[in-house]
């Protein structure tokens, strides 16, 4: 839970919650496909994937603690199930791509 959390709290700590929701649905949907890893962490740390394990700031992140309690809860309501994107396995910051926009993101 700390680490979906934390990487919640890099990509989507000042967007709306259901976005943090939908960033941590994302791992979810991936961790169930059959093309990506099966594991949350093997999902957040798979080359190339996630922008802050690439920049550091998910290992800072983690060796802080300081995750938002909004974050942690998205964490929580992502590991039951919710699904505010659908099977949606990926996002980015809104730029022309068509998708399903939340806040500055959009998931596809």
């Amino acid at each position: 839970m700390e680490l979906l959390a934390a990487l919640i709290q890099c990509e989507a700590g000042g967007e709306p919650y259901v976005g943090q929701v939908a960033v941590g649905s994302v791992v979810m949907n991936r961790v169930e496909a059959a093309e990506h890893p099966s594991s949350i962490p093997d999902v957040i740390y798979a080359a190339g994937q996630f922008s802050p394990v690439r920049n550091g700031s998910l290992s800072r992140t983690l060796s802080t603690g300081d995750i938002s309690q909004s974050c942690r809860q998205a964490a929580i309501e992502a590991l039951a199930g919710s699904e505010p994107v659908g099977d949606k396995l990926y996002f980015r910051r809104v730029n022309g791509r068509h998708g399903q926009v939340i806040g500055n993101h959009v998931f596809y």
